[in-house]
């Protein structure tokens, strides 16, 4: 299971900031928006709700956020790849990015 290792900061659907720190029970909810993959000792495996595709500008849109996408979907990707390299890698499989 995975765990945090570091302290987040966490917005849900009213606005309201959430804090989770090492060893805290996140709840999927907030899990989904942690997308730093460094917050994590291991990526958490995400059930129910559908996966949501990354923003391509701003926050949320970097190769974290492309990785962890990817993976929800079944798509290997390599440590060191870029957020094009991800979205390009995409398309070719036919995963939706847009």
């Amino acid at each position: 299971m995975a765990a945090l290792i570091s302290t987040v900061h966490v917005f849900d659907e009213d606005g309201i900031a959430h804090v989770f720190g090492p060893g805290a029970e996140v709840p999927d909810w907030a899990a989904r928006k942690i997308t730093n993959p460094k917050a994590w000792d291991e990526l958490p495996e995400l059930k129910g709700e559908e996966v949501e595709i990354p923003a391509r500008g701003g926050a949320g849109s970097g190769a974290g956020a492309w990785a962890d996408y990817a993976k929800a979907k079944g798509f290997e990707v390599p440590a060191d790849a870029s957020r094009d390299e991800i979205i390009e890698a995409l398309d070719a499989e036919g995963i939706p990015t847009a």
